[in-house]
């Protein structure tokens, strides 16, 4: 579902002229389509997240572009490692006996089945 750029500063209680802001930084990045932006889920709340990072965190102008960089590549290795962790779910039980061995030799600590 798209939300309009108008939804969008209401919902998270922003001046308009301060979305366009953000929009011109590339931390939100919104569909434009006919010279009107259209917002998707992802896109609110990461507009919610930045609003949250300056009301609450005051996270400066300066240090959002760094703060956003590091949150996508959390989210990145977040889903990285569910994926991988998807895959090995879906290996024989011998695969993954010797997966854990191996992890063991590399870290120095037994893992477990339980382990996530």
């Amino acid at each position: 579902m798209l939300i309009s750029f108008e939804k969008v500063a209401a919902e998270i209680e922003i001046e308009s002229e301060v979305l366009t802001v953000w929009i011109e930084r590339s931390w939100v990045m919104p569909v434009k389509q006919d010279g009107v932006y259209h917002f998707d889920d992802a896109d609110l709340a990461r507009a919610r997240l930045i609003a949250e990072l300056h009301r609450d965190l005051e996270v400066n102008d300066e240090a959002m572009p760094v703060v956003l960089r590091l949150l996508d590549q959390v989210y990145s290795l977040r889903k990285a490692l569910s994926d991988l962790n998807e895959a090995i779910k879906a290996l024989p039980e011998e695969s993954r006996t010797q997966l854990r061995a191996e992890l063991a030799k590399v870290t120095g600590k037994p893992i477990g089945d339980d382990t996530a």
